[in-house]
């Protein structure tokens, strides 16, 4: 009988690839962002501008005072200072108000105190510099009209002294040094002078966050160089 050969199985597989192992799926990779997905920037006017400067004087001390204005329609503009000449019968001199931020579309006065060395002060111009630029929006404060006082004396060397008074209503939190200032205008609407001076924030009126902003009594002293027809309070937290 004819025996049959057994053959190792070794020897048929001996030629032939073993399959590649099968790893786990790659994970997706996600399309990166396209350029048309993203949000357009706004166009924005980020300026701040001067829109009207003026001084108000008596005895030994002058008070300069611009109007400022944020144009920029979706930017805080931070640090703002304004940059006062003072001219008098001395010649000129140089001083920078307080720094301030303006919300957007925000106008502001600002004014600083000058003393012998503006003495009779008869004009003052005003420039502007920015700190920079923000989304966010500023602390505001409103801007009232003020109701203006003659002092005692009221009339002085050039000029005459007095106290712009009203409120102010702003989402300021109670504590917070705040910075005043006062315009005074005569009756073409030209500035004749103002005030300024700070005070702690109380809040006597609503409350942070309310639909009703904490409102404050305030008082301004002022110096102008012509009894004024009427008289504006403004506010901005000092920074």
């Amino acid at each position: 009988m004819t025996s049959l050969l057994a053959l190792p199985v070794a020897a048929c597989s001996a030629g032939l690839s073993a399959p590649s192992p099968t790893g786990p799926p790659s994970p997706a990779v996600s399309p990166s962002t396209s350029a048309s997905s993203l949000p357009t920037p706004v166009p924005d006017d980020e300026q701040v501008v001067v829109s009207a400067a003026g001084v108000g004087d008596y005895d030994l001390q002058a008070i300069p005072v611009a109007l400022l204005h944020n144009l920029a329609d979706h930017h805080a503009a931070t640090q703002v200072i304004a940059h006062f000449t003072v001219r008098g019968p001395g010649g000129t001199y140089a001083l920078d108000a307080a720094p301030v931020s303006l919300t957007a579309g925000q106008v502001l006065a600002v004014a600083a105190l000058c003393t012998s060395a503006c003495q009779s002060a008869t004009a003052a111009a005003a420039s502007v510099s920015v700190g920079g630029w923000e989304a966010s929006a500023a602390v505001a404060v409103s801007s009232e009209p003020a109701t203006f006082v003659c002092g005692t004396p009221c009339s002085g060397t050039a000029g005459y002294e007095g106290e712009a008074s009203g409120s102010l209503t702003g989402q300021v939190v109670p504590g917070t040094l705040v910075n005043l200032f006062a315009s005074c205008a005569s009756g073409t609407g030209a500035i004749v002078g103002g005030g300024v001076t700070q005070i702690v924030w109380a809040g006597t009126q609503g409350s942070t966050g309310s639909a009703t902003p904490p409102a404050e009594s305030v008082a301004v002293p002022v110096l102008v160089t012509a009894l004024p027809t009427s008289c504006e309070l403004y506010g901005a937290v000092a920074v």
